[in-house]
């Protein structure tokens, strides 16, 4: 039988990104949020975009490591809830929940998960991060945190279900249910305290902490730093059935009234009516 390679190429790169910035620095990888005017929200195409990255680290035999961070003051403020609101406004789903869509990838908020990452990331983050931001930051291995950033889960805030099993199972449940039930925030002193971040620093010394991490990561073996990282997945996973059930949910209580009057009362600036339809 013949024998297929596919080596990598650099030129697959992604390049010409609208609302990611993607950098190599020797083997260190930086994928930076660029949505600064909504205080780096994520949407359908900016998760396509996350989602091409993260293939290419993976892919890059020279990457040994990640670091995320976003522009100006914010890690990332959630999925963008005006784009949201918008669409529904119009009777569609957005691209990312059209099965019409080539976009279609429901619950995959650009995070690395989506293509099964097998590299450490390092969260740098500069500033709030919310709801899908607060997944992302999670789903690093690693986090330094800047002083005056926060973290929080505004899902049932806006009629949505979000991640909430990811969020009990990465962080002490209490904690898990005060951001989701409660929509409560966590400073970043808070989030050292309960182990959720490695370091918390000045803002301006954010990202030079999350390399000196990246550097004492390349000096271990690539081959052994890999395989603890999938060690790590495989010991977080959960049962498929409930992967499932978790979508099922989350798909029921989008597409429900409340789905769509969260949206449309943030866009409009006002307090829910709920339903409970």
């Amino acid at each position: 039988m013949p024998k297929y390679e596919s080596p990598y190429d650099a030129a697959s790169m992604p390049n010409d990104l609208k609302f990611v910035i993607y950098e190599k620095k020797g083997h260190v990888a930086y994928v930076t949020i660029n949505r600064p005017e909504v205080r780096n929200a994520l949407h359908s195409y900016s998760y396509a975009e996350l989602r091409s990255c993260w293939r290419d680290i993976g892919l890059d035999p020279n990457i040994y490591v990640g670091i995320v961070t976003g522009t100006g003051n914010a890690f990332c403020a959630g999925r963008d809830v005006k784009f949201l609101a918008q669409y529904q406004a119009e009777g569609k789903r957005t691209p990312h929940e059209d099965p019409n869509n080539p976009l279609f990838h429901w619950g995959g908020g650009g995070q690395p998960s989506d293509v099964n990452l097998e590299k450490p990331l390092i969260a740098a983050m500069n500033g709030l991060a919310v709801g899908v931001g607060l997944s992302l930051a999670l789903q690093c291995q690693l986090r330094v945190m800047a002083e005056d950033a926060w973290i929080g889960d505004t899902h049932t805030k806006v009629g949505r279900l979000g991640s909430a099993h990811n969020l009990y199972a990465a962080l002490p449940r209490t904690v898990a249910a005060y951001l989701t039930l409660c929509n409560g925030r966590l400073s970043a002193h808070e989030c050292l305290q309960q182990s959720i971040v490695n370091k918390v620093v000045p803002r301006d010394k954010l990202i030079a902490t999350a390399e000196q991490l990246a550097e004492m990561i390349c000096d271990s073996s690539p081959l052994a730093v890999q395989a603890a990282v999938r060690l790590y997945r495989l010991t977080a996973a959960f049962p498929p059935s409930l992967v499932s059930y978790a979508r099922h949910l989350d798909q029921e209580i989008a597409e429900s009234e409340d789905g769509a009057e969260g949206p449309r009362a943030f866009r409009e600036k006002r307090k829910p009516v709920w339903k409970l339809r």
